[in-house]
Order: C-alpha cells, then structure tokens, then sequence
C-alpha cells in the first residue's frame, strides 16, 4: 500500500514538474517576444528620426532651425532609449530566471531517471553559468561580451545619441570649432558606455546573489564572467 502511494505521489510531482516546466518555457519566449518587439521600436525611431534630421539639414540648410529641431529630437530618442535599456535589461534578468528554474527542473528529472542523461543535450545545472551555456553563450572573462546582448546594443546607441547631442549643443551654445565639439561628443559618448556598462553589471551581479544555486557546473558554485 505505501509503494503504491509513493508512485502516485511521484507521478503527481513528476506531473506538477512537468506543468511548471512548460509554464517556465513560455515565460521565457514571452520575455524575447518583448525584448525584441521594443528594441525593433527603439531602431525604428532612431532610423525615422535620421533620416527626418537629413531632410531638415537640407531644407535648412543648417540654420537655427535646423538645430532647434535636433536639439528637441533627440532628447525624445535618448528618453525612449533610456527606458527601452532598462526595460530590455529586466527581461533579459527574467529570462536567466526561467533558465535557472527549467535547468533545475531538468536535474530533477536526471534524479529521478539517470540512466537518460547522456540523451539530454540541455544543461542540468541551475546557475547562471548552466543557463548560459544553454543558450549557446559560453561565459568568458571578457569585459565587453555583455554588449552582445539586447541591452548592451541599447547602451550603444544611447551612447552615440548622448554623444551627438552634447556636440549638437556645444555647437549651437558656444561655436567651439568643430573638433571640440567632436572630443565632446566622443567624451559623453564614453561616458554613456561605461555607465550602462556599470549598470548591466550591478544588475546581473545582484541578481546572482539573490537566487539560490542547488546544482552548480563546477565546484566554485558558477560565476558570472565579469
């Protein structure tokens, strides 16, 4: 009687297990679906807008007008893109969860079988390095492969738009020569890399202290490779 029951009570699991695998899975392609959708709106306006300031430049031929118009337009872009980064970043921390979460799932079905793991192509590790490695990213010590990433891209172009702006207005303000203006916009442009860098960083770290590693891929737990 009570084998009986434990095999019920394993098939109940294996079923819950089974249900929150499948709801984790379409978490995930939810949180891409956005990510996509807002970077692809992001691009869409930063392009819209370009190809906007080049007719104006031409129509007005760089007169005040001309940087009245930019100096407006692109605060708007760098408000949108500054949000979409921050946006695009969240997803991206939600998608390591469900990641972590379908990894540990798939370790316990390791438990339960294990004599089915050489047929897993997946991780069954639930730590951030695990979760990488299933999505065909292979963790390295480099300090820029977090701008191969949705939100690193972001970062960039808010980088370039932050740049051209402060140029744009130390033009319009001052009349510095043009190669100040250029040293300016390059500075802010640096400045805007580093500190969305910064930010993935502090967010990506802090997450990696905040959720519990159960089966580690090696013996130091999995770290990020920052």
């Amino acid at each position: 009687m009570d084998v009986q029951a434990d095999k019920e009570a394993q098939q109940q699991i294996l079923q819950f297990m089974t249900t929150e695998h499948f709801t984790l899975q379409t978490a995930r392609s939810a949180t891409i679906a956005e990510a996509n959708g807002r970077c692809a709106l992001f691009m869409g306006s930063v392009s819209s807008a370009v190809v906007a300031v080049a007719f104006i430049g031409q129509a007005s031929g760089l007169s005040e007008g001309f940087f009245l118009f930019v100096l407006v337009l692109f605060p708007s872009l760098l408000f949108l893109g500054i949000f979409t980064f921050k946006r695009v970043l969240q997803t991206a921390a939600e998608d390591i969860v469900y990641a972590r979460g379908i990894n540990r799932i798939r370790h316990y079905y390791i438990e339960l079988a294990p004599e089915v793991r050489r047929y897993f192509i997946q991780s069954t590790h639930d730590d951030t390095v695990g979760a990488l490695r299933g999505m065909g990213i292979v963790p390295t010590d480099s300090k820029w492969d977090l701008f191969q990433t949705s939100s690193g891209m972001v970062a960039v172009i808010n980088s370039v738009l932050g740049g051209v702006f402060a140029g744009l207005l130390s033009r319009f303000l001052f009349s510095l020569p043009i190669y100040a203006d250029f040293g300016l916009g390059v500075l802010f442009f640096m400045a805007g890399v580093l500190v969305q860098r910064h930010y993935i960083v502090r967010k990506f770290v802090d997450l990696e202290g905040r959720l519990k590693t159960l089966f580690p891929s090696d013996s130091t737990g999995g770290t990020l490779p920052y």
